[in-house]
């Protein structure tokens, strides 16, 4: 064993001075225009459509510019869902390299899945032993999931009397919506644990 490559290692500090390449900020400003945006598409089709909002639409020549709406209402959705982990994500690997460096970061923490790499994040960085069901694992997990549903999709076999409406033809932007609180508290929630932070978490 070579022991001449081990290296003593300090943390940084939360306000170090420094450039960092990072676009969570964005991606948390990109989940909120979005939902903005998905809120007036969802008036607008419910607005369009025709009878009963529960019902479904079979025939899409004879709604085009409904369909067209529709379909874009969904991307907005997912849209909005993917960015709010993406900001998480992307400001759990800030906060990682700010404090350890990119090198330590990359090295140690980089490859874990989110609720691992949060809990191993504030064990080392601060101290903090978050446990499972802690509130700021709760939040995150509950993101990660919506986002996990859209990125890894799943194929179910089901027989003709199982087949149900689709669901994302009517009027539901609840996902996205409760992707952007969950996003939200998030945040509140680990600023509040690491106060240190908050001047890196400029309020929405």
């Amino acid at each position: 064993m070579n022991l001449n490559l081990r290296k003593s290692f300090k943390l940084r500090a939360h306000n170090s001075v420094g450039v960092w390449e990072t676009d969570d900020s964005i991606y948390r400003s990109f989940a909120h225009e979005l939902l903005d945006q998905l809120e007036s598409i969802c008036i607008q089709v419910v607005d369009q459509w025709p009878g009963d909002p529960a019902s479904t639409i079979n025939n899409e020549l004879l709604f085009p510019d409904l369909y067209k709406l529709v379909n874009h209402r969904n991307r907005t959705s997912d849209s909005v869902r993917i960015y709010a982990a993406m900001a998480i994500e992307g400001f759990l690997n800030f906060y990682g390299v700010l404090r350890f460096g990119q090198h330590v970061f990359d090295t140690h923490f980089e490859r874990l899945v989110l609720v691992p790499k949060l809990r191993m994040l504030l064990l080392v960085g601060e101290s903090l032993d978050i446990p499972k069901n802690d509130l700021l694992v709760h939040h995150l997990e509950l993101v990660a999931f919506s986002r996990n549903e859209l990125v890894h999709p799943k194929t179910r076999e089901r027989t003709l009397n199982q087949i149900s409406p689709d669901k994302k033809l009517i009027n539901l932007p609840e996902a996205a919506q409760l992707a952007v609180k969950n996003m939200e508290e998030f945040f509140k929630l680990f600023e509040q644990a690491v106060p240190a932070m908050s001047i890196h978490l400029s309020p929405r």
